[in-house]
């Protein structure tokens, strides 16, 4: 689909992705507050924004993904030289911006894609995706902590891959944490579903999901499952644990895990994942499958049925 069509179908893209969350209200499945206004505005741009000469990722992938706890503690700079040695893509959060994470590696300077979240007198974190080349464009969102106030933010980066039309999204989240129940972190991954369902390309989604709860973990796997997302498995898991369960996780798209591993270490208080991904065969077009589910939906609704399995 060449740059033209794909703008001429921006307005049908809005209304596909509007129908498909006034389904899931009505359905009582979920959306309290609507269609999030800047994930729609940033679906818009997906696949359309120029790419960069020589700014193609060239697969398979290898990333990093790990939070790096403010580059606090002592070592953490040794770490991060040593695990994001010839990484296309890290994924970091509690990333200190001051730090200049992106200019550490002797290869040259990556690209810093940043999204804020904690800040102080001192210090600037929040989350950071380095490329090794050139985003086609970034979009920020962040979720405020009920409790702390503070908030958990995520990146979300489009990339070009080098003999490919189809583009590749990668998001870097940071999750709400102190929470009763899980009606913030559902706040916080829908406008990410939306892209998601927008996107029509491969995808990784990485970060520390703080999914110390079944109900937490239980809500990140139905929300990226029904998106076509599944999650990596690593072996040994060695990935930090609160109350039993992994905070950290990397759930991919339209790519396959040649290689997944934990790397234990001292300077964080989580350990590093890991991961080099190639692509598959492209799948199922799972953008127009859920503008098909929403159409239908929406045809049921208006001839007053409701569908498969909602309330009443």
């Amino acid at each position: 689909m060449d740059r033209q069509l794909r703008t001429a179908m921006m307005p049908l893209r809005h209304a596909l992705l509007t129908a498909l969350a006034t389904a899931l209200l009505a359905t009582g499945k979920a959306w309290a507050s609507g269609l999030p206004a800047a994930a729609l505005a940033c679906s818009n741009h997906l696949g359309l924004l120029p790419v960069a000469q020589g700014q193609r990722l060239s697969p398979p992938l290898d990333i990093l993904s790990w939070n790096i706890q403010k580059t606090s503690n002592q070592g953490w700079m040794e770490d991060l030289l040593k695990l994001g040695k010839g990484r296309h893509l890290s994924f970091l959060q509690e990333a200190d911006l001051h730090a200049r994470l992106g200019e550490l590696q002797p290869g040259g300077p990556l690209y810093q894609s940043f999204a804020e979240g904690y800040i102080s007198h001192t210090q600037r974190t929040g989350v950071m995706t380095l490329s090794s080349h050139a985003p086609t464009m970034q979009c920020n969102f962040s979720r405020t902590e009920p409790w702390l106030g503070t908030p958990k933010a995520a990146t979300v980066t489009e990339h070009a891959l080098a003999g490919r039309r189809e583009r590749l999204l990668a998001i870097n989240l940071h999750a709400v944490n102190f929470t009763f129940g899980i009606d913030d972190l559902n706040a916080q991954l829908r406008p990410l579903a939306v892209l998601l369902m927008a996107h029509q390309g491969p995808a990784i989604l990485a970060g520390d999901f703080n999914t110390w709860s079944a109900a937490r973990q239980q809500l990140v796997d139905d929300t990226l499952l029904q998106l076509g997302l599944a999650p990596l498995q690593f072996e040994p898991d060695l990935r930090t644990r609160a109350f039993g369960r992994p905070l950290d996780h990397i759930y991919v798209r339209g790519l396959t895990a040649d290689f997944t591993k934990v790397v234990q270490v001292a300077s964080s208080d989580h350990n590093a994942l890991v991961a080099r991904l190639s692509l598959t065969i492209r799948g199922p077009d799972h953008a127009q499958e859920f503008h098909r589910r929403a159409t239908v939906d929406g045809e049921r609704l208006r001839d007053g049925d409701h569908p498969e399995g909602s309330g009443n």
